[in-house]
């Protein structure tokens, strides 16, 4: 028979095993969800390639559209410009969603 120590010593040994079989089970699934899905992310990041290389087409026919107007220098260059402010407004979009709506400031109680 165990004495009230010996029993919180078990009971502490028996929660850490539970804790060590959890996150091995979250690994596991975790592994398993990956393993899974790897063809999907491979097509996503294709996909994504194939993206960016449109965008760089668009943009190489807006500049020789531009060309013959401003000249190709002047024409990449209003591009790069409207591409970087199009880039950091989206990226300030994003950080904006990211954090979250903004705090309510807490009700003052009378004293």
């Amino acid at each position: 028979m165990l004495g009230l120590g010996g029993l919180i010593g078990q009971l502490i040994e028996d929660g850490r095993a539970l804790a060590r079989a959890e996150a091995n089970l979250l690994k596991s699934k975790g592994f398993a969800i990956l393993r899974r899905s790897r063809t999907a992310i491979i097509l996503l990041l294709i996909a994504a390639c194939l993206a960016f290389a449109s965008v760089v087409a668009l943009m190489l026919g807006l500049v020789l559209e531009l060309a013959p107007y401003v000249g190709a220098a002047l024409a990449g260059l209003i591009l790069l410009v409207g591409g970087l402010a199009m880039a950091a407004f989206l990226g300030w979009l994003a950080i904006r969603l990211l954090a979250g709506p903004p705090a309510r400031p807490e009700p003052e109680t009378p004293a």
